[in-house]
């Protein structure tokens, strides 16, 4: 090897010789050095660069390397962690029999949920008020598929209902109706529509053009209208819509929307606050709301920030007073509006039983409602019918030519909307009692009212001191 080094040998100067030799072998050297240090930075390794390697080189190399952790970071991201894999596949083996290693994990996604129970509470659990982040994984095995929600490291799991995602979801659903519901829970929720996933649909036949959801002032065609309830989720939140047939009507139903932590964390409130069973409370209205950074209650000195909040206004119910409470979006902030409550106190009337013989006539089967006023300073009695047809009758009880009868007609939707009414007042609470007029009063007017539930009496000089849900249906009626 020395001799053919020594044949490409050439003398520079007197003193030195340079074998062209050299010089090629330590270019391989070099080379060598480079891609070793490429290969070592690309696996992640720390490199030292070499100090003949001038600057750029090593800039390169550093910027190179950071581009290359991104990228891992990146994919590592859109990663169902191994462990999240293992403990559903484990938890369903369990239930199901089925080895482990035969349960293939098809979807899933990174998700927040509600609370602590993953948006799946069980009967009578309560759940931690705090937003939980996690994954929702499918899982099949042999065309069966089950989805499971998990937190964070998988030691929390909850399995979803329904044994297939697409179970709640007929075969005839249309898609123009799911695409305007997401179109318009997008708008609602501040989320990409891509974000947002229908997770059930069920047909209905609404009972009017409003498709049962009411607001002020508005009428409704009474004709019935078939549609679709759709249920849809996204980031942890959860939208329950009624639409018409071809999705051109869509309305958010925010009752049913109302999240399950939100719901348990205002009744134990309002439990702990009146002394209250959660059992003798319901919700009975719910509505979202944007609210400041006081959830719409701040004093006069205090200082609100105008920053919208996303939350609810949620008003519950018990025998005798209407509870108004605001909440932040998941209900681990509520605040008691009491201006906007119906409280009962000493100020209201305790009820006494109707005796079984100052009872009226139950009600004919077409007859909704009815209302007999009687005593005032005429003495004359009147009794009003609403029926099933929309027809309101009134007549003076003792008028022998009937010559005051007067007949309205109302629409059928309108009954409808009284009859729901009543059911959400529990109109059927006050069966057979009397608020009776205080001891001496004279010439006030008696109402007696009647369902197909039971009856009630007052005067009206009591109005003003009658439990809240009595006094919606008097000022409705």
């Amino acid at each position: 090897m020395r001799q053919i080094f020594k044949k490409h040998s050439k003398a520079v100067n007197s003193g030195k010789t340079v074998h062209q030799s050299d010089r090629v072998f330590a270019a391989l050297v070099l080379t060598g050095i480079l891609s070793l240090g490429a290969g070592l930075t690309l696996l992640e390794t720390a490199f030292a660069a070499p100090a003949g390697l001038s600057e750029s080189i090593t800039r390169l190399v550093k910027v190179k390397d950071q581009k290359v952790g991104q990228n891992l970071d990146r994919k590592q991201a859109n990663r169902l962690p191994p462990r999240i894999a293992n403990a559903v596949r484990q938890d369903l083996s369990r239930q199901t029999g089925i080895a482990p290693g035969k349960l293939k994990i098809t979807q899933f996604s990174q998700e927040t949920w509600p609370d602590g129970c993953l948006g799946l509470p069980k009967s009578g659990e309560f759940c931690t008020q705090a937003l939980v982040p996690g994954w929702r994984v499918v899982v099949s095995s042999n065309n069966k598929t089950w989805v499971y929600r998990t937190n964070s490291t998988g030691q929390v799991l909850r399995q979803e209902k329904s044994n297939t995602p697409g179970s709640n979801i007929p075969g005839n659903f249309p898609k123009s109706v799911a695409n305007a519901v997401i179109s318009d829970a997008s708008t609602q929720l501040g989320l990409p529509v891509n974000q947002i996933r229908v997770v059930q649909a069920e047909q209905k036949t609404w009972p009017d053009a409003c498709l049962g959801i009411y607001a002020p002032d508005i009428l409704c065609a009474p004709a019935t209208v078939e549609g679709w309830q759709v249920t849809v989720e996204a980031s942890g939140k959860r939208l329950v819509y009624r639409t018409n047939a071809a999705g051109s009507v869509v309305k958010v139903d925010q009752l049913a929307s109302l999240p399950n932590s939100v719901r348990d964390a205002v009744l134990r409130e309002a439990s702990r606050q009146f002394k209250v069973p959660t059992t003798e409370l319901s919700i009975v209205q719910a509505q979202q709301y944007n609210w400041d950074s006081c959830l719409g209650l701040g004093g006069i000195n205090e200082s609100c920030l105008t920053n919208a909040i996303p939350g609810w206004q949620v008003t519950v119910q018990s025998k005798l007073q209407l509870l108004v409470y605001h909440t932040n979006s998941d209900g681990s902030i509520i605040k008691f509006n009491q201006a906007a409550s119906k409280l009962s106190d000493t100020g209201i009337l305790k009820p006494m039983p109707i005796p079984t013989s100052e009872l009226p006539p139950s009600l004919d089967k077409n007859v909704v409602f009815r209302a007999i006023a009687s005593g005032g300073f005429t003495g004359r009695t009147y009794e009003t019918v609403l029926l099933n047809d929309g027809s309101l009758m009134r007549v003076r009880i003792g008028d022998a030519n009937d010559s005051e009868r007067s007949v309205l007609r109302i629409p059928v939707q309108q009954v409808r909307q009284f009859q729901q009414m009543l059911e959400r007042q529990q109109f059927a609470q006050f069966k057979n009692l009397s608020y009776p007029a205080p001891s001496g009063a004279a010439d006030h007017i008696t109402y007696t009212l009647s369902s197909r539930k039971g009856t009630v009496r007052y005067t009206e000089i009591n109005q003003g001191s009658l439990p809240a849900p009595l006094e919606k249906v008097i000022q409705t009626w």
